[in-house]
């Protein structure tokens, strides 16, 4: 997300693009619940509801910041 704000990909406030949330949903809601869930000893919470979004909502930020960088290299 740094490097797509530098690079001047992203514009505008926080949360006014569909890249900001999942980047907050991945951070706020998975992250913290893999860290509680590890806490508490729920290894389902650790994988299943928190490592397992991660990795998917990271490999959509990914494919956002390609396409970001692609369309910025046509112009």
């Amino acid at each position: 997300m740094d490097s797509l704000r530098s690079q001047g990909l992203l514009k505008g406030l926080p949360f006014s693009q569909p890249i900001d949330f999942t980047y907050f949903d991945l951070w706020h809601y998975d992250g913290r619940t893999a860290k509680h869930g590890a806490f508490m000893g729920g290894a389902d919470f650790v994988q299943w509801h928190g490592n397992y979004p991660m990795l998917r909502k990271k490999i959509e930020l990914e494919a956002i910041a390609a396409e970001l960088r692609k369309a910025n290299a046509r112009k």
